[in-house]
């Protein structure tokens, strides 16, 4: 895009990012690089991640999904992804408010995947033709993704509106009209060669390694380094860590680090842990990564994301939605091992054998690994040709 002075006027992109980690991650990258290139952006940010963006010197206009006191009312056994719906259902209603208050002529609107952009657009009867959705990860599917229970936190918003709002995980995966800017390579996709050409490839967003000085691990040079983890959202599977604290306890060959997310209390979960573990609610993922030999993760697409880059070797434990699909995507490029729970009894033994396995055929994975990134690599160089033809 050329905005020389006196030639023509920028092109307005209202940006509605991604309420969650993961998909305000992928989408922050895309606005800073929007705004180097001479766009006129307006970012419509959730107050938790408004300050991720101030480094950016463009619009925000900031508001609230938060739902805490839902949260306190929903019951222990709740799935993980009930506190989201009614996060999407606030910020559902909160944007449709907020955008039809919004006298701005934007040129293009750049979307996250978990906006029913159809339903909403029957309140706010902007020019279709103006939309872009922004994808953390696949665009398709080979597990069953849609679960009617998520639609119990959209539904004071649809009968607000009188509108139909779906749930936004199966959302991800029916397909639509609307171009889609995908954030991984064709390569590394699923079923490439069934998308079609409203898919714009554009890589990840791996973040850039920032130190925690807080952060207090020390690795033990004399032993693996194995770093557990199941994401912010999927990390309550408390019988899965103790599977993996049977199968490495007290290990001469293992140092483990363990993240068990924010909403595990260590104390009271975690009776005796063994002199080899380290159990942390939160570890800054990319500080220690570069350190790491062994990788069991979920799955998700950024985490696996920045496994591929740091060179771990990886085991991948899917939990839920598109990480079966991810990690089934990683075995067959060769570049980790995956294990699923829905075709396999994960116990410590196999927990054990998958990890030395892992480590064993690691210099066997790099050039899977390699030729992953390389299409990364590929993908984000591309992307401000994609840019050029989608907003000009």
């Amino acid at each position: 895009m050329n905005n020389t002075p006196g030639e023509h006027k920028p092109k307005k992109i209202a940006v509605l990012n991604g309420i969650l980690h993961g998909h305000f991650t992928g989408s922050v990258e895309v606005v800073r690089e929007l705004y180097s290139l001479g766009y006129d952006v307006t970012c419509y940010v959730t107050e938790e991640f408004a300050d991720r963006l101030n480094d950016i010197p463009v619009k925000k206009i900031v508001y609230s999904a938060d739902v805490s006191e839902v949260a306190k009312r929903l019951p222990p056994y709740a799935p993980p992804f009930a506190i989201n719906s009614f996060m999407v259902g606030r910020a559902t209603y909160t944007l449709i408010e907020l955008l039809q208050k919004d006298e701005t002529d934007y040129d293009y609107y750049i979307w996250d995947c978990f906006f029913d952009i159809e339903e909403m657009n029957k309140i706010l009867k902007i020019d279709p033709s103006k939309f872009t959705i922004i994808y953390p990860s696949f665009i398709l599917t080979d597990e069953n993704q849609f679960d009617n229970i998520r639609l119990v936190g959209l539904q004071w918003t649809s009968q607000h509106y009188n509108i139909n709002l779906h749930d936004f995980v199966g959302l991800i995966f029916t397909p639509n009209k609307f171009k889609k800017l995908i954030l991984t390579s064709k390569f590394f996709h699923l079923r490439p060669e069934d998308t079609d050409e409203t898919c714009y490839f554009i890589g990840p967003h791996i973040e850039k390694r920032v130190v925690d000085k807080n952060f207090d691990f020390k690795k033990d040079v004399n032993k693996k380094l194995l770093f557990i983890s199941l994401g912010t959202i999927f990390g309550k599977d408390l019988d899965f860590y103790h599977q993996c604290i049977e199968a490495f306890r007290d290990s001469d060959e293992y140092q483990v680090i363990m993240s068990v997310g924010k909403f595990v209390d260590i104390e009271q979960t975690f009776k005796e842990i063994p002199k080899n573990f380290s159990i942390y609610n939160y570890v800054p993922q990319t500080q220690l990564l570069p350190d790491v030999d062994v990788f069991i993760t979920h799955a998700g697409f950024n985490s696996t994301s920045e496994g591929l880059a740091s060179g771990a070797a990886m085991v991948l434990v899917p939990q839920a939605v598109d990480q079966f699909d991810v990690a089934k995507v990683v075995q067959k490029l060769n570049a980790g091992i995956a294990l699923n729970k829905h075709e396999i009894n994960i116990t410590a033994d196999v927990i054990k054998n998958a990890v030395d396995s892992a480590y064993a055929r690691r210099d066997e994975f790099k050039a899977g690994t390699k030729a992953i990134m390389d299409s990364f690599n590929e993908a984000i160089s591309n992307r401000k040709a994609i840019y050029d033809e989608i907003f000009a």
